[in-house]
C-alpha cells in the first residue's frame, strides 16, 4: 500500500468521525426541550380554553331553550320581575276581573245590538290584555332605562377589578353606587351570591330578567371568565365601548331618520283624520255612497291597505343598529 492511499483512507476515516460527531450533537441537541414543550403546552391550554367557552356558550343555549309548557303563573311572574313590580300575581288575576267585569257592563249599556257572546268575549279580552299591557310597558321603560345606566356599570365593575377587588365585591358596588333600577338589580345579585350562587349563575339570573344582548354579553363573559380564566376586566372594558359606540350610532342614525318616520307617521294618520274631517263638514257625505253593493268591500280593502301602510312605513323606518 503506498503513501498516496494511506493518506486518502487516513482523510476518509477522520472526515467520518467528524461527520459522526456532528450527527450525535445534532441529535442530542434537537432531542432537548429549545422551548417547544411550552409552547406546545401553551397551544394545548388555548385549545382547552377555546373548547371550554364554546361548551358554556352551548349550555347557555340550552338553558335558553323552552324546556316546559305554557304556565299563566310563571308568565305573570316573569312579567312582574322585568317590570319591577312589587305587586302580587293575585292582584293582576283581579285587576283582569275587575276590567272585564266593567267592560261588559259598558257592553250591555251601549251595545245593545252586539250578541251576547261576543260581549263575554270581548269583556274576557279587554280584562286579559289591559293588565298585561300595562306590564310590558312598565319593563320595556324599566328595560331602556337599565340598558341605558349599562355601561356606566361595567365600567364601575372594570375600576373595581383593576384595583384588585373580587368579581363578587365588584357587582356589590355597583349596587350601593348606581341608582334604579341599575341599584336594585345588582343587591339582588349581591345577595343571591351572599346566599351561595356562584356570580355566574347569579349574573346569569340578572339576563333572564332583563333580556337584552348586552346584559347577555356580560353573563356569557362571566361565565367564560368562571369556567376558562382570563381578564375578565379587559373584556368587560371592550363591551362597555362596544356599547357606547352601538348607543352613538343608534342616535345619529335616529336623527338622519327623523324626517322618515315623521313622513311615515303623518301619511299613515292623513286618512284617518280626512274620513273624520269630511264626515264633520258635511255629514252626509259617505252616505251618497252607502248604497253600492260594493261599499263594504271598497272600505274593508281600504282599512286594509292603511294597515298595510302602516307596516310597511314601520318596517322602513326601523333600523337595527
Amino acid at each position: 500500500m503506498n503513501l498516496f492511499t494511506v493518506l486518502l483512507l487516513s482523510g476518509a476515516v477522520v472526515l467520518g468521525f467528524f461527520l459522526l460527531i456532528d450527527g450525535l450533537i445534532y441529535i442530542v441537541a434537537n432531542s432537548g426541550d429549545r422551548g417547544d414543550a411550552r409552547r406546545k403546552r401553551r397551544l394545548a391550554a388555548r385549545d382547552r380554553a377555546a373548547a371550554a367557552a364554546a361548551e358554556v356558550i352551548e349550555k347557555i343555549a340550552r338553558d335558553e331553550r323552552p324546556k316546559r309548557t305554557f304556565s299563566p303563573n310563571d308568565y305573570l311572574d316573569e312579567l312582574l320581575a322585568q317590570a319591577g313590580s312589587t305587586t302580587p300575581r293575585d292582584h293582576v288575576y283581579v285587576s283582569m276581573g275587575l276590567f272585564a267585569a266593567t267592560t261588559f257592563v259598558l257592553l250591555l249599556i251601549g251595545g245593545s245590538g252586539i250578541p251576547i257572546a261576543l260581549r263575554i268575549l270581548a269583556a274576557v279580552v279587554v280584562g286579559v290584555v289591559l293588565p298585561i299591557m300595562r306590564l310590558k310597558g312598565q319593563a320595556t321603560a324599566r328595560l331602556v332605562k337599565l340598558v341605558d345606566q349599562f355601561p356606566d356599570s361595567l365600567d364601575l365593575v372594570v375600576r373595581s377589578l383593576r384595583i384588585g377587588h373580587p368579581l363578587a365585591t365588584s357587582l356589590q358596588t355597583i349596587a350601593h353606587e348606581m341608582p334604579a333600577p341599575t341599584g336594585p338589580e345588582f343587591e339582588i345579585i349581591a345577595r343571591q351570591i351572599v346566599y351561595g350562587k356562584t356570580p355566574a349563575e347569579a349574573v346569569n339570573a340578572f339576563a333572564q330578567r332583563a333580556p337584552s344582548p348586552d346584559i347577555r354579553f356580560f353573563s356569557v363573559a362571566v361565565q367564560i371568565h368562571q369556567e376558562a380564566g382570563g381578564n375578565l376586566g379587559e373584556i368587560l372594558a371592550g363591551l362597555s365601548k362596544i356599547i357606547r359606540s352601538r348607543f352613538q350610532l343608534f342616535r345619529k342614525v335616529k336623527a338622519l331618520t327623523a324626517e322618515g318616520r315623521f313622513s311615515a307617521y303623518f301619511l299613515s294618520g292623513f286618512p284617518v283624520v280626512m274620513i273624520f274631517a269630511m264626515n264633520a263638514l258635511q255629514p252626509r257625505y259617505y252616505e251618497k255612497v252607502m248604497d253600492y253593493p260594493f261599499f263594504p268591500h271598497l272600505v274593508a280593502v281600504t282599512v286594509f291597505l292603511l294597515v298595510v301602510n302602516v307596516i310597511a312605513m314601520r318596517m322602513m323606518t326601523k333600523l337595527e343598529v
